[in-house]
């Protein structure tokens, strides 16, 4: 037994060397074909599980036998297998893929190889947008698509922004883009106050879209949870989506489950924001109280106007600006976790999100709960479900909606505030509003920290999307079919509430209280079957699919006054007898918004030799917003792709040119109204009668011969990649006419005993010229530096209006309507004019000056005063990498295009704007007199000399024309993070960590314009606006503000 024993240990002292041999710590390094280290690279041993990553200098170690195939990929590049041998360094060199060859999702979560498409589509990574932090996604999309426009309402917690893809396509419809996300279409809508007399669901009190910001929905997705935007804006892309794509389409791609080899990754990222507003309206606070011609009011009552005289030396003079905004603060949290085995894999994330906003009584916090999971069942079939969770609470107080002294929200109650009077001081011991001149409480007007504080609105918002993805590989390998299954539901309550001491109401109203209550629930599924075959040098691809929609919006509303208390924003809390609902919750149901539509569509594609491509698409729809006899129809699409530089190698020779694309789309599409529009309704009248109710049909006249709106589009471009893909360049011409516009809510003949009316009686055309340029000046081993231009001009036209409305007259929309100046469309200008009044001039363009006054005369009414259409946009982001460290920034560049300052009207009438300043200065306006001779070869020049301090009729008299600042130019610095990943070695004696960065990032740092109010980004309606809005139209307006953020990532 014991020389067994022996035996045995003298087996095992051999054995174990051997064993030492055979088991090598193989070593390596990962990089490119150019020698710059990958960091990241998945090294596998082929047949088993688990694995190691290289670290930032592209080292790895992996235990290995010899003989053993290591298997290295990572993402964009080519996989290599290397077998391990006897000793030394493994050096692998990767091959990037061919970006022409990669594939881009395009439509209803269907890819594509770039080379095939025939029209324009840009992408943006998911790891790009949240590396900028913002609260509300598609604010990072600004600057980083060609022809893409993003607008925030304003500088607060949760606002909302307007999203606009190469212009306007539609006057009275929305021109919001179709967002679609894992190809299941999802809500964006925005609140619409305006209820068109209790029929719609708006609010009860059928209010307007300006003085009140609520979030657009979009804003409820994770920005963690993005892998990538895809943004669609050439014609046949849009098609395939149909008419609620006729605006473009944002296509978003979510992060998947993937295997893990059943391992449990752990990640975690926060961000800490600090924001800060840096710019404001001009205000000149020089002098003091008096309603005009520099007379000091009489008495406590004396209003706002301070056209009185200058401050008495010694008085204290307040910085009220600066002690009403108060420093934001926000805090981001993501945990994600990871799990999965060959076939089924889940991926559960979470976030956190809580901002208190830079004005005072701005809260926006939100959460989001995400589990979706990748099954592979056979061999056949993969499924993709998923199921998220939102629930968001937004506090904000009320902005104002008119440039009228004391009209209301906090920016410009803070403007108009006297400079003698502290503003902090805002209510006594019992929280009531101290009175600064009038001791009637609701005549005195509003301290902006009182009505910030007592003058606001809210919603809380739970949701839940659910999607179901099938993709299913038959045994017939030309032959996959997909599905896309998802259900869209969300509660959202809301309130607007105006105190019962407050400026904007009577005494008599004693305050007053809107609520509303909606719920939406819309379902949507796309089915398709795909057949690809080649024959020989060609290739073809046919696809045939429908699509249902199913979207339904509930809403009860009820405006009440003769609030009860000044706190509880609950419905009871209103006077029984002073209640007004919507018409249908009048009888206990709620007003409905129904959408429904039903399509089939097909596209077919030829390839020939891979470097010829022509497809062709068509679509059926029926919709449920058109009348019945018109609601099916159908509109095709074609595209052309020529890979040029394949067709002829020679011009590849060289090594300067690598590849030449050239591509154009021609495509029509359909585009409807409004559900319900076309439709005429009995209203509550409550005007002439004295029962409690009786009917009259509404304002708006119906039309049972709606048609859909028409959209044709055309568009060319080319491709370019130089000197070995360091250039890149991509250019498109596109040209869309719009014809059977539908214009919704004109005024036509009161014969028809309507006011407003609904008719196919309008046209338009849009053109732009796009150019998206990358350069790569360095690309070495440890540094790596790139550039990103993407710039735009378009150009538009209003072709046709309804004949109703005069040859020089506007159609608008009145939520567009700020002071006299609004959204005017006129024939044979642009589409994104301006109307309001202007200064009287003679056939030689010469201002007409009062004979008696020596002040401008004036044209009231709405004539063209502006046209807000820049001359370009440029964004321009640089990506550097050194080492560990990277750096990006974004500089957004505007030049261009008017604006309408609406607050510095507002002070000019009050005496307070900086031009004001020098109103003792005695000036002669330029012009000539109204003598009977400002029409004659020699008319009279004006040499009245007036001096404003003592006339201020010429600051309160002076038209809109005059607060319209031509051609706004502006730089602004949107985006810069820095980064930092600490190096592998550091890592491994933190031993649970495999990889932790830190970063911090800037946004809007840096603001260069010539614009002289207070940001140059504006819109004075929020986006349940329809038609073009209220962009470019500054009342009120808190400027966007200056944050800086740090965080840190970590993987575990």
């Amino acid at each position: 037994m014991r020389k067994i024993t022996n035996r045995l240990i003298a087996f095992l002292f051999f054995l174990i060397p051997v064993m030492c041999q055979a088991q090598n710590s193989v070593t390596g390094r990962v990089l490119t074909e150019d020698g710059v280290a990958i960091e990241g690279a998945t090294i596998l041993i082929k047949g088993k599980t688990g694995g190691v990553k290289s670290d930032a200098q592209g080292n790895f170690t992996i235990t290995a036998n010899k003989g053993d195939v290591l298997v290295i990929t990572y993402v964009g590049f080519v996989g290599q297998q290397v077998t391990v041998k006897d000793a030394g360094t493994i050096i692998v060199k990767l091959k990037q893929v061919d970006k022409t060859l990669e594939e881009v999702v395009v439509a209803m979560d269907i890819k594509r190889n770039p080379r095939e498409l025939g029209y324009s589509v840009q992408t943006v990574k998911g790891d790009d947008i949240q590396k900028t932090q913002r609260e509300n996604f598609v604010n990072s999309l600004q600057g980083r698509v060609a022809g893409l426009s993003v607008t925030p309402t304003s500088g607060t917690a949760g606002a909302s922004s307007g999203i606009i893809l190469r212009g306007f396509n539609t006057i009275s419809g929305t021109n919001q883009p179709l967002f679609v996300v894992d190809g299941i279409i999802i809500d964006n809508q925005t609140l619409n106050s305006n209820s068109q007399s209790g029929s719609g669901i708006g609010l009860a009190s059928d209010g307007n879209n300006r003085n009140n910001d609520n979030t657009n929905r979009i804003a409820d997705i994770n920005p963690s949870d993005i892998e990538n935007v895809t943004v669609l804006k050439g014609p046949e892309a849009t098609a395939l989506y149909g008419s609620q794509a006729s605006s473009g389409a944002i296509v978003i791609t979510t992060k998947k489950a993937k295997g893990t080899n059943g391992k449990i990754l752990v990640s975690y990222d926060n961000n800490f924001r600090f924001q800060k507003i840096t710019r404001y309206g001009k205000v000149n606070n020089d002098f003091g109280p008096g309603s005009a011609n520099n007379v000091p009011a009489g008495g406590p009552i004396y209003g706002f106007t301070s056209f009185g005289p200058a401050w008495a030396p010694g008085t204290t003079l307040y910085d009220n600006i600066h002690h009403f905004f108060e420093t934001g603060f926000s805090q981001t949290h993501n945990l994600g976790l990871d799990f999965g085995t060959k076939n089924v894999s889940f991926r559960v994330t979470g976030q956190f999100f809580d901002n208190k906003g830079v004005v005072p009584h701005n809260t926006y916090r939100k959460y989001n709960l995400k589990i979706s999971n990748t099954t592979k069942i056979g061999k056949y079939l993969t499924i993709t479900p998923s199921i998220a969770y939102i629930n968001a609470n937004n506090l904000r107080p009320l902005k104002s909606s008119t440039s009228t002294s004391g009209s209301g929200g906090y920016l410009v109650e803070l403007y108009e505030w006297p400079a003698n009077k502290d503003v902090r001081n805002f209510e006594d011991a019992n929280g009531n509003k101290v009175l600064l001149f009038n001791p009637n409480v609701n005549s005195d007007f509003d301290n902006p920290l009182w009505s910030a504080k007592n003058n606001h609105s809210g919603d809380k918002m739970n949701r839940i999307i659910a999607t179901m993805g099938i993709d299913i590989t038959t045994p017939l390998p030309w032959l996959t079919l997909a599905g896309r299954f998802g259900y869209d539901t969300y509660k959202n309550d809301g309130y607007v509430f105006t105190h019962p001491q407050s400026y904007m109401l009577s005494t008599a109203i004693g305050g007053s209280l809107d609520n509303y209550y909606r719920t939406y629930s819309g379902y949507n599924h796309t089915i398709t079957a795909t057949a690809k075959k080649k024959f020989g040098k060609f290739s073809t691809r046919l696809m045939i699919g429908t699509m249902w929609q199913d979207f339904e919006t509930r809403q009860f509303a009820v405006y009440g006054t003769n609030l009860i208390d000044s706190v509880s924003t609950d419905s009871n809390n209103t006077s029984l007898n002073s209640r007004r609902r919507l018409l249908r919750n009048y009888n206990g149901l709620p007003n409905l918004n129904i959408f429904r539509e039903l399509a089939y569509f097909g596209e077919a594609s030829v390839g020939f030799n891979n470097y010829a491509f022509v497809t062709y698409s068509h679509r059926f729809e029926s919709a449920s917003p058109i009348p019945k006899a018109n609601r099916h129809y159908n509109y095709p699409g074609v595209s052309l792709s020529l890979i040029v530089s394949d067709m002829l190698p020679v011009i590849k020779k060289g090594g300067i040119l690598d590849y030449f694309k050239l591509r154009a789309s021609l495509a029509n599409t359909a585009r409807l109204n409004d559900p319900y529009s076309n439709q005429s309704f009995f209203v509550n009248n409550f005007s002439s009668t004295t029962l409690p109710v009786t009917y009259t049909y509404g304002f708006t006249n119906a039309n049972p011969y709606l048609t859909p709106e028409k959209q044709s589009t055309y568009e060319i471009g080319a491709e370019f990649r130089l000197l070995n893909n360091a250039i890149t360049l991509e250019a498109a011409y596109y040209n869309t006419l719009c014809t059977n516009q539908i214009a919704q809510g004109f005024r036509a003949s009161y014969a028809t005993g309507y006011i407003l009316n609904t008719q196919n009686a309008a046209s338009l055309r849009n053109e732009g010229v796009e150019l998206t340029l990358g350069l790569t000046p360095i690309n070495k081993q440890n540094l790596y530096w790139n550039i990103n231009f993407n710039f735009n001009h378009m150009w538009s036209k209003v072709l046709t209006l309804p004949a109703s409305i005069g040859i020089y007259n506007d159609f608008y929309n009145s939520d567009t309507y700020i002071s006299n100046v609004r959204g005017g469309l006129v024939r044979n200008n642009s589409t994104q004019t301006l109307t309001g009044s202007k200064y009287l001039r003679n056939d030689a363009g010469q201002i007409i000056i009062d004979r008696n006054t020596g002040i401008p005369l004036i044209v009231t009414g709405n004539s063209i005063i502006a046209d807000r259409t820049p001359d370009f946009t440029l964004g321009t982001l640089n990506t550097l990498q050194y080492k560990n460290w990277s750096l990006s920034f974004l500089w957004d560049l505007r030049v261009g295009g008017d604006i309408y300052n609406g607050t510095d009207q507002l002070l000019t009438r009050l005496g307070k704007s900086e031009r004001t300043a020098d109103r003792g200065t005695p000036r002669i306006v330029q012009g000539v007199l109204n003598d009977g001779n400002e029409n004659t070869a020699n008319p009279t020049v004006n040499t009245l000399v007036i001096v404003p301090q003592y006339l201020s009729s010429y600051y309160t008299s002076m038209p809109d024309e005059e607060f319209i600042q031509k051609d706004v130019n502006w730089f602004r610095l949107r985006d810069v993070t820095l980064n930092y990943k600490l190096p592998a070695n550091t890592l491994k004696r933190l031993k649970a960590i495999k990889g932790l960065s830190v970063f911090i990032t800037g946004s809007d740092l840096l603001l260069f314009t010539n614009y002289y109010g207070a940001d140059p980004a504006v819109n004075a309606n929020n986006p349940g606006t329809g038609g073009v809005g209220g962009y470019g139209m500054d009342l009120g307006s808190t400027a966007t503000p200056l944050g800086i953020s740090f965080g840190l990532r970590a993987n575990f």
